[in-house]
């Protein structure tokens, strides 16, 4: 994919509603993301991730050196310099930096039943002064039905509306701005067959805050995702499972680092 660069420039086209992100589909050579698929299929180290009250059935797996030969190449081409060049552009921003530690990311897979409540994610690791300010989801899916369900919901800051809903078909890619209100999940089960699942690649972006303070202070909640309900639905979000004064802690509390 190294002569890739000026053509998948043309695809990144960005819009602003609800936030901004951009969503291309045939992203990348379909020869290198059928292989990707095939790789993602035999694979069997992923792991359960995170608490099933809010992520059901989501497995993963974010250690680069033992991911397959293809994955790893679409990660080494998304985390190249002229890559982060186009984003930057594209998303008006400036030194990016690539996670190579992949904390949250890498390969991700959801079953049938499998679900992703509606969220705004973590923006900054623990003891760093990185900031999180894009996702990007490539989707590895051949012959994906709309009736499994699985899009990508893309909400309102103020969880309204539902404003974009993408199908996580093969070769689909998106990537979006991330703050307090990029609000997105799958949060419907997956109706998928049991030999079929929805798999992904995530990758996220990063910038440097500069400080002239020895010490930086950040709300807690800063650092894990923030789940959302939906208008009329009745779902769990972070903070109603806490004691009155856990949620006052949160909300008011400060971590140095």
């Amino acid at each position: 994919m190294k002569n890739y660069y000026s053509e998948i420039e043309k695809k990144i086209v960005v819009e602003n509603d609800p936030f901004e992100f951009c969503s291309s589909s045939d992203f990348l050579p379909i020869d290198i993301a059928n292989k990707a698929e095939t790789e993602f299929v035999d694979f069997d180290k992923t792991i359960g991730s995170g608490n099933e009250r809010y992520q059901k059935l989501k497995r993963g797996f974010s250690d680069y050196s033992k991911m397959p030969s293809t994955v790893k190449e679409i990660i080494d081409f998304f985390y190249s310099e002229k890559f982060i060049k186009i984003l930057e552009n594209k998303f008006n921003l400036k030194n990016i930096l690539p996670d190579w530690t992949l904390q949250g990311g890498g390969m991700s897979q959801s079953f049938n039943g499998g679900y992703l409540k509606v969220h705004s994610d973590f923006l900054h690791k623990r003891k760093s002064k990185h900031r999180r300010v894009l996702n990007l989801l490539l989707y590895l899916n051949t012959d994906w039905k709309s009736e499994w369900k699985g899009a990508l919901e893309l909400w309102d800051k103020n969880m309204a509306t539902c404003k974009k809903k993408i199908d996580p078909i093969m070769n689909n890619c998106v990537i979006f701005r991330t703050d307090q209100g990029s609000n997105h999940g799958f949060p419907d089960p997956i109706q998928c067959p049991n030999n079929v699942n929805r798999k992904s690649i995530a990758l996220y972006y990063y910038i440097e805050e500069k400080s002239l303070l020895p010490l930086t202070i950040k709300k807690r909640e800063l650092f894990h995702a923030v789940w959302k309900k939906r208008p009329g639905i009745n779902e769990p979000v972070f903070s109603d499972q806490n004691t009155f004064f856990k949620r006052l802690k949160n909300k008011f509390f400060f971590r140095f680092f």
